[in-house]
């Protein structure tokens, strides 16, 4: 009694396991379908970025870059999801925007918002030589070590780039100061 019990509990677990694969793989075809057809959909109305700007510097090597998304028909439901999936190419490279915002002056008002991290050598900042400051407390077998930030534009956020502006000195590398 107790193996037929058991199969048929294996066959039940078997069954509902066979039928959450049917459902999975049911739910990822009308995913993709649904992708597909919002990209067809996409390059049938041809919607593209235009007054591509870059911006202030973010962090380390990171610029932040907007730009506004043209051909949006009147009638786009889907306007940031269109945002979101809309390739645009700054120095060589594509990205998707981090984040869209609908500015609320009708379909010809959203606008992509891209933190890009390569090849953005106006936000390259770096330390000048340090300074050993001597031990932090004795014993503690830890230096100080002071280094001058170089290289920071106007308006730049100077605790974000302390913070990560990488170092590197006396065979050891930090991602940035522990203190500003």
């Amino acid at each position: 009694e107790v193996n037929k019990r058991w199969r048929h509990d294996e066959e039940e677990r078997t069954r509902i396991c066979e039928q959450w694969r049917r459902e999975a793989d049911e739910h990822k075809h009308e995913v993709e379908d649904g992708w597909k057809h919002e990209e067809e959909e996409h390059l049938r109305l041809n919607m593209f970025w235009t007054d591509l700007t870059s911006h202030m510097c973010m962090t380390y090597a990171t610029q932040e870059y907007t730009a506004q998304l043209v051909n949006v028909p009147s009638y786009c439901k889907h306007c940031m999801k269109a945002c979101m999936a809309t390739l645009v190419e700054i120095h060589r490279a594509e990205y998707t925007p981090k984040w869209c915002k609908d500015h609320v002056g009708g379909p010809n008002d959203v606008i992509g918002h891209w933190e890009v991290d390569q090849h953005e050598p106006d936000c390259a900042l770096y330390w000048s030589l340090y300074k050993d400051l001597g031990c932090v407390s004795p014993g503690s077998s830890q230096q100080c070590i002071e280094h001058h930030l170089k290289n920071l534009l106007s308006g730049g956020d100077w605790k974000e780039f302390c913070a990560t502006t990488p170092a590197s000195f006396r065979g050891m590398h930090f991602m940035g100061a522990e203190f500003c």
